[in-house]
């Protein structure tokens, strides 16, 4: 009999799936996660350094605790209202180097557009650039209009900044520096993942885009020429495209000094975009890939992700943005003067 024992004893550790190592957390990985209103995509990196584990989502430092094959992972993000929160992922790695597992919603105090996120499960895989099973054969496939669809982006809030940055945020103030409460331009990074429409127009030597986003347009050329030697900096920069592996790249140089997002996180006028475009769904999804590389601001560079589906009826509405109305208000709350003592803050 314990003969017999010691035998199913030694077949159910045989059969039992292996248990994954710590180790085997460190790498780049690709978030899904399944949210009701769409899914959410990202980058995630797990490092072990000599004071534990270190991740990042699309940029951005995230709280992350390892052990064993468990992981608990916080994402602070906004939610479309521009609430902050944060997310929650609990899972675990298993033997077929897949982590997977389950998500809330945490430190919602006055958000409701995420509300319904509870549960959600999620996954992640090791990052391995593949090319699109779909590719981009001609970029004539990229004309026509594009209009938003919610989730993909995680619209993560805290990025990895530089102490000159840091330093920076730290004095920003919302109310007087958003260059948009001015009809001011945001710069492209804003521009091209905020959730408005936009039209592209393909010619022999560039791709002309125009955003319903505060009237912007822009000229990426795509006859291989090189950057001017003399070209002044702008909200959006100097683009060049290329295809590259079915997909459409585009880098952007020449950028004025603004901010990435609503938070003041600024971006130099040494800072390099590269965009990333792909279809699908017979080339009537387009998804973006943006990353800003700007090293006088951010350790790690940040991500921003984009869909669109196409809809060649929507319609172009004209930006319509007030500047007076901003400028009376500070004149009537007695504030001009700390207005202009900020000029130096402003792009």
């Amino acid at each position: 009999m314990m003969r017999k024992k010691l035998a199913l004893f030694l077949v159910c550790i045989m059969t039992a799936p292996a248990m994954a190592d710590e180790s085997e957390f460190e790498g780049s990985w690709m978030l899904d996660v399944q949210v009701p209103a769409a899914p959410l995509a990202g980058l995630l990196e797990l490092d072990s350094t000599d004071s534990g584990w270190v991740a990042f989502v699309e940029g951005g430092p995230a709280p992350v605790k390892i052990e064993d094959n468990h992981i608990e992972l916080l994402i602070d993000a906004r939610d479309r209202q521009g609430y902050l929160f944060q997310r929650k992922l609990v899972g675990e790695l298993n033997a077929d180097g897949v982590m997977t597992g389950s998500m809330e919603s945490i430190d919602v105090l006055e958000s409701a557009a995420e509300f319904g996120e509870n549960g959600s499960s999620w996954s992640a895989r090791p990052h391995i650039d593949s090319p699109p099973q779909q590719p981009i054969k001609n970029l004539s496939e990229l004309a026509g209009t594009w209009a938003p669809l919610r989730g993909v982006d995680f619209r993560k809030w805290t990025m990895a900044l530089t102490p000159a940055a840091k330093e920076w945020v730290a004095g920003y103030d919302a109310r007087m520096d958003e260059p948009q409460k001015r009809c001011i331009s945001p710069g492209l990074v804003a521009a091209v993942t905020w959730s408005f429409p936009f039209e592209i127009v393909v010619a022999d030597d560039k791709l002309v885009l125009l955003y319903e986003a505060f009237n912007l347009s822009r000229r990426v050329f795509i006859d291989g020429r090189k950057d001017p030697d003399f070209y002044p900096n702008s909200s959006m920069g100097y683009s060049t495209g290329r295809l590259e592996n079915g997909e459409f790249v585009v880098e952007s140089k020449l950028l004025t000094h603004t901010t990435r997002d609503f938070n003041g996180e600024p971006i130099s006028e040494n800072a390099t975009t590269i965009e990333r475009y792909r279809l699908s769904d017979n080339s009537n999804r387009l998804s973006l890939e943006l990353t800003l590389i700007d090293p006088d601001n951010y350790e790690r560079p940040p991500i921003r992700r984009r869909v669109w589906t196409r809809q060649d009826d929507a319609v172009i509405y004209p930006f319509e943005c007030d500047p007076d109305s901003f400028f009376r208000q500070l004149f009537d709350e007695g504030r001009m003067q700390e207005y202009i003592d900020r000029t130096p803050r402003r792009p």
